[in-house]
């Protein structure tokens, strides 16, 4: 196990010889692809938490205008009964 660790240092070490000064510059410029993609996606996840949080607070002040039924409030009547109730009103 220790063998194969190090032939993969050695392995790594002899590329970044062969490449010079290249494998640093590659280094950095994926570091700072990362760090734009990090910012780009934190920006959005922002900016969908801020548009959750207002659509709540819509929804909240406009279920709590509304009424209960629609057809009850419009005929006076009581909403129907649940399915559960026989005719008389007893449950079974």
């Amino acid at each position: 196990m220790a063998d194969l660790k190090n032939s993969r240092a050695q392995s790594r070490l002899e590329k970044a010889a062969r490449e010079g000064g290249n494998a640093w510059v590659s280094y950095e410029a994926e570091a700072k692809a990362v760090r734009e993609k990090t910012a780009r996606l934190r920006a959005l996840r922002r900016a969908k938490e801020a548009a959750d949080k207002s659509a709540a607070a819509v929804d909240e002040s406009t279920a709590a205008r509304k009424p209960a039924t629609k057809r009850a409030v419009k005929s006076g009547r009581a909403p129907p009964m649940s399915a559960d109730r026989s005719k008389d009103g007893q449950r079974d």
